[in-house]
C-alpha cells in the first residue's frame, strides 16, 4: 500500500512538473511572438515606407458650403448612374458670393449627353438623389430658348447651380487656345508620413508643390528629395480646428489659449522641422484662423523669414487676407480642393473646377491630398490639364 502511494504521489509530481514546463513553454512562445509582431512593426514601417500613423485632414464646413458639397457628391452619382463621364461636363461659370451665412461658389455647368437620352431620364436621376438633401422647391427644371434642359438648384434661397443639359448631335469643335494659358498650382498636402506615396507624386509628369507636416517621422528625407527636384516645399502647419478637442491637429499644434510666446515658439520650432520650406499653408485651422490678433503674430515671424503664407481656407471667417495685407505678407489663397470625394469621378469634376476658375481669373490654386484615388486621376488627366492651363510652383501665385 505504503508502496503504491508513493508511486502514485511520483507520477503525480512528475505531471505537475510537465505541466508547468508545458506552461512555461506555451507562455515562452507567446512572449516571443509578440515580441517578434513588434520587430516587424517596426522594420515595415521604416523600410517599406507603411505609415505609422494615419493623418486625416479635416476642412470642417457649415452652412452653405457643405450643402454645396453634398449636392455636388448627388451631382456625380446621378451622372454616373446616367454614364455620363467626366469628360462630357464643362464649367462656364465659377462665381464666388458671399453673405452673413458664408462663403460659397455658384457654379454653371454644361453637360453634354447622348442622343438617346430623354429629359425625363435625366430627372428621374437628378430627382433621385437631390430630393433626399434640399426640398422640391430648391429643384427646378425648365427649358431653355432651344429645348435643351436646363435645372437650377437653390440652397435655402441661394441660388447655387444652373446646369445645362446640352444634346451631343455632332463632335465639338476645337477651341483655339488663348496666346498665353492661364496658370494653376496644385500643392499636395499632408506627406511626411508615408516615402513611398511622395515617391509617386514626385514622378507625375506635372509640376507639383509638396505640403509637409511638422515633427512627422520622413519630413527631412522627403523634403531633401523634393528640393533636390526643384520643387516648392511648404509647411503644413498645424492649427486649432473648431472641432477641437474631439478633432486633433496633430503634433506641433497653434492653439488659440496659447500664449504669445509659447505659441511663436512653438511656431519657430515647427518651421524649423521642414528644411527648405518657401512658405506655409495651414492644416485644419478654422478657429485660429478667424483670430486677427494670433494671425499676425504668426504672420511677424513669416515675414522676418521672408516666407509666403497660403490660406487654405478651411474657415469662410478666415482673416488670413486682412492680417496678410496689414503687414504686407506674401500671400495667396486656395480656391478648390480636388479630393474631399475620394472617387475618381468626383476629383475629376473638381479638376474641370479648378480650371474653369482659372479660366476666369487667371490663375487658381488647388489643394489635394496623397490619396491612391487622386494619384490614379492626376496621373491619367495631367496630359489633358496641361492643354489647357501652365502648371506652375506655388510661389510664382503668391502676391
Amino acid at each position: 500500500m505504503a508502496l503504491n502511494k508513493k508511486r502514485r504521489t511520483g507520477k503525480k509530481k512528475a505531471s505537475q512538473k510537465k505541466t508547468t514546463r508545458v506552461g512555461l513553454v506555451i507562455l515562452g512562445l507567446v512572449f516571443i511572438g509578440i515580441f517578434g509582431y513588434a520587430l516587424y512593426r517596426l522594420f515595415t514601417s521604416r523600410y517599406t515606407n507603411t505609415p505609422l500613423l494615419p493623418i486625416f485632414e479635416t476642412y470642417p464646413s457649415k452652412g452653405i458650403e457643405a450643402e454645396i458639397k453634398h449636392l455636388d457628391r448627388c451631382i456625380y452619382d446621378a451622372l454616373l448612374a446616367l454614364n455620363i463621364p467626366a469628360g462630357d461636363v464643362t464649367f462656364k461659370t465659377v462665381e464666388p458670393k458671399r453673405d452673413s451665412e458664408g462663403l460659397w461658389d455658384f457654379s454653371e455647368l454644361d453637360i453634354l449627353l447622348p442622343r438617346t437620352l430623354s429629359h425625363s431620364s435625366i430627372k428621374e436621376a437628378f430627382l433621385a438623389r437631390l430630393s433626399e438633401r434640399i426640398p422640391g422647391e430648391s429643384i427646378r427644371f425648365a427649358l431653355g430658348t432651344q429645348l435643351q434642359l436646363i435645372l437650377d438648384l437653390s440652397i435655402n434661397a441661394h441660388h447655387t447651380h444652373r446646369i445645362v443639359f446640352v444634346k451631343l448631335r455632332e463632335k465639338k469643335p476645337a477651341v483655339p487656345l488663348p496666346s498665353s494659358l492661364p496658370r494653376v498650382a496644385i500643392i499636395i498636402d499632408d506627406l511626411g508620413y508615408d516615402e513611398k506615396i511622395a515617391s509617386k507624386f514626385l514622378v507625375l509628369d506635372g509640376v507639383m508643390s509638396f505640403s509637409l507636416l511638422p515633427h512627422s517621422p520622413f519630413q527631412k528625407s522627403i523634403a531633401a528629395t523634393i528640393h533636390h527636384t526643384g520643387r516648392d516645399i511648404l509647411l503644413h502647419l498645424p492649427m486649432e480646428p473648431v472641432e477641437y478637442p474631439e478633432v486633433a491637429p496633430g503634433a506641433g499644434a497653434l492653439l488659440s489659449t496659447m500664449a504669445p510666446d509659447d505659441l511663436l515658439d512653438q511656431l519657430r520650432r515647427n518651421l524649423d522641422a521642414v528644411p527648405f520650406a518657401v512658405g506655409v499653408n495651414n492644416h485644419m485651422g478654422s478657429r485660429l484662423t478667424q483670430d486677427p490678433a494670433k494671425m499676425r503674430q504668426i504672420f511677424t515671424i513669416l515675414k522676418k523669414r521672408n516666407l509666403f503664407f497660403i490660406d487654405s481656407l478651411t474657415s469662410p471667417r478666415s482673416c488670413c487676407e486682412r492680417a496678410a495685407d496689414l503687414l504686407k505678407l506674401k500671400f495667396a489663397q486656395r480656391q478648390v480642393f480636388l479630393d474631399h470625394v475620394q472617387d475618381p469621378n468626383a476629383i475629376r469634376f473638381q479638376i474641370k473646377r479648378l480650371i474653369s476658375i482659372a479660366r476666369k481669373n487667371g490663375k487658381a490654386i488647388g489643394i489635394a491630398h496623397p490619396y491612391p484615388a487622386t494619384w490614379e486621376v492626376l496621373n491619367e488627366e495631367l496630359p489633358n490639364i496641361k492643354t489647357e492651363v501652365e502648371l506652375v510652383r506655388i510661389s510664382d501665385l503668391v502676391g
